[in-house]
């Protein structure tokens, strides 16, 4: 035998073309892992726990909801778990239907019982209603906005019906937030529920980016009561959450608004994974504009992969989801802003995980999910303190494109006193 190569295991020679080492036994060339398979140990999938955790080596398996894309002519869903939560509690769907389309973003709120699958039955119900009563007929932005109202009272209905306890999981009603918007020529029909946002981002129109949506939380509720903008974002509640869809979910009649796209521009559907780091429109366009999007440049499932992953470098605390659409022509170059040094916003203080009102605040412990900008990133509920979710059994997210349905799983009420789980790769 010609020495060659050593063991991993022993140290000692080994032949090229040995498959175990002679000495130890070791298995030299392990073959690649096949689909369905531990990628560290080859052990079945379905070995694995109820956690998503090998059975044989404990590491954590992939689920399928954990970055997912989608794209459908000019529309584009992308979703991913980012670095801090042990799932992906995020959902999305794309609809296009003859004469409208439509985006939808949910984001379950991580300390509630099975937050996963509260945003993808939202997402589902939503975009189910919104397509049945808009298809069939000429829709106006006035038959859209009566169907925003409409479907928002189907995804409460479906979150309703998603299991109310979850092994190993919080005790609070799972639940969700909720935006969308439909597309009709050149109107765009918004609605949100929480703190999941849409914007209009203006290509050619440095100040004509704006955002479409009204966060439902006791920021807004303290500037609408007088405080200065500045005073109350700075509050420690601040990202609480005052609606969301759910059992506990407080009644209010859904906020619609029609607005026009003058020009070439962008409709962004996102979750507060990626507004947490991105959150004024000016500098949202800028992320976009960087890849001249849409202009010969990036096609917009690339534009919507890049701010995911500019949210990912930026801390990555919570679930990123990012539903994005080209309007208007796009053929002439964009103005992009000049380039500025490559630099991602300092992560900041991740928003605490969200908790359904009456819970008292638990220990910070690990990143908590929507709410509080603390080392987390979820939206937190009245009275209660952000922390994560424990590991739950995984939930699909779902993105829809065209008249196709599924895709692989946005976020609710803040506020959750429970700790949670921190990340790692091994179960203990």
């Amino acid at each position: 035998m010609t020495p060659a190569l050593v063991c991993p295991s022993c140290g000692d020679p080994v032949a090229e073309g040995d498959e175990f080492c002679e000495t130890c036994g070791t298995r030299l060339h392990a073959p690649p892992p096949e689909e369905g398979t531990c990628p560290k140990c080859g052990a079945r999938a379905d070995q694995a726990d109820p956690d998503g955790y090998c059975g044989r080596c404990g590491y954590r398996l992939a689920r399928p909801n954990d970055h997912v894309e989608v794209e459908a002519g000019t529309m584009a869903l992308v979703t991913d778990k980012g670095l801090r939560h042990h799932r992906n509690e995020d959902a999305g769907v794309l609809r296009a239907g003859t004469g409208f389309s439509v985006l939808v973003v949910c984001d379950g709120v991580s300390t509630t019982a099975n937050p996963d699958q509260a945003s993808e039955a939202a997402a589902g119900a939503f975009a189910d209603l919104v397509e049945a009563s808009l298809s069939g007929h000429d829709p106006s932005p006035e038959d859209a906005a009566a169907a925003l109202v409409e479907a928002v009272a189907a995804a409460q209905k479906a979150v309703l019906g998603v299991p109310q306890e979850e092994p190993g999981g919080y005790p609070q009603a799972p639940s969700s937030t909720l935006a969308a918007a439909v597309i009709i020529g050149e109107e765009m029909v918004t609605t949100n529920v929480g703190d999941s946002r849409a914007y209009w981002i203006d290509a050619t129109d440095a100040g004509g980016s704006r955002q479409l949506s009204k966060d439902d939380s006791m920021a807004e509720a303290a500037i609408a009561a007088g405080e200065s903008p500045e005073t109350a974002y700075a509050r420690r509640d601040a990202h609480t959450i005052t609606h969301w869809l759910g059992a506990d979910a407080p009644e209010a009649t859904p906020r619609t608004q029609a607005s026009l796209a003058a020009g070439p521009g962008f409709l962004l559907v996102c979750s507060d994974g990626l507004w947490n780091y991105y959150e004024s429109p000016e500098s949202l366009r800028e992320l976009i504009l960087a890849g001249s999007a849409g202009v010969n440049g990036e096609t917009t499932l690339e534009t919507a992969r890049r701010l995911v992953e500019a949210a990912i470098a930026a801390g990555g605390h919570d679930n990123i989801t990012v539903a994005l659409t080209a309007l208007g022509p796009q053929a002439a170059p964009v103005p992009a802003p000049a380039p500025a040094p490559e630099e991602a916003p300092a992560p900041k203080e991740a928003p605490a995980p969200e908790v359904p009102p009456g819970e008292a605040p638990a220990p910070e412990e690990a990143p908590a999910p929507k709410g509080i900008p603390a080392p987390s990133g979820k939206e937190t509920l009245p009275g209660e303190a952000a922390v994560e979710a424990p590991p739950e059994t995984p939930a699909g997210v779902t993105a829809e494109a065209a008249a196709v349905q599924p895709i692989p799983e946005p976020s609710e009420p803040s506020t959750d006193p429970r700790p949670q789980p921190s990340e790692t790769e091994t179960k203990e």
